[in-house]
């Protein structure tokens, strides 16, 4: 454990020990218990990051289902990630028109793997909500995930990022398909296995 918050805990446990009953001695309490309490949870989720062995592209292929509401997995994507101890994985979805889904999906465990999921890390810290005549940029919950979104409209472009289970960064991205079919899609990719990767 770091000093800083050995030291709180001590300090918290003289004021608890003392058994004051002041106003200002029963604040400082207050206060020390939540900097315990708020300890940043980034730090463990770094380290533990660090320390876990990464799935295989393999592993996360075997997740990515062979439909995504009426297309057809096509082809799976390579990876543009260049260290070797990232995993990473993606397909490619259409119908024969211009219809599209892209999805990916990068293992942030390993030692470099936190700056592959950096951009959906920074969606469940963010609050945007910026809309123009040309499109969005926002960050929502849905289903229990804090989503960041990007619409283009002019390309009928969404791009869906999102860090799932504290570990995995997915993206999907449809071009010429409703909104609408973005929220049956997030549903349709089932990443519970990812939990026992």
């Amino acid at each position: 454990m770091k000093l800083p918050y050995l030291l709180a805990i001590v300090t918290l446990a003289f004021f608890l020990g003392c058994n004051s009953k002041t106003e200002q001695d029963k604040k400082i309490i207050k206060e020390v218990t939540k900097m315990v309490k708020e300890k940043p949870k980034t730090e463990d989720f770094r380290e533990r990051l660090k320390t876990t062995t990464p799935a295989s592209e393999k592993q996360l292929q075997s997740i990515l289902p062979t439909t995504l509401g009426s297309l057809e997995r096509t082809e799976f994507t390579k990876s543009r990630i260049s260290q070797n101890d990232i995993a990473s994985a993606g397909a490619i979805y259409t119908d024969g028109t211009n219809k599209k889904i892209v999805v990916s999906i990068v293992d942030g465990a390993s030692k470099d793997g936190l700056l592959a999921i950096q951009t959906h890390y920074m969606a469940q810290t963010l609050e945007l909500n910026s809309v123009k005549s040309s499109g969005h940029e926002k960050t929502y919950e849905k289903n229990g995930l804090k989503v960041l979104e990007t619409y283009v409209k002019k390309d009928e472009f969404y791009r869906i990022s999102y860090l799932y289970d504290m570990r995995f960064g997915v993206t999907l991205e449809t071009h010429k398909l409703p909104r609408e079919a973005l929220d049956q899609i997030i549903e349709q990719l089932n990443l519970n296995e990812l939990k026992n990767l």
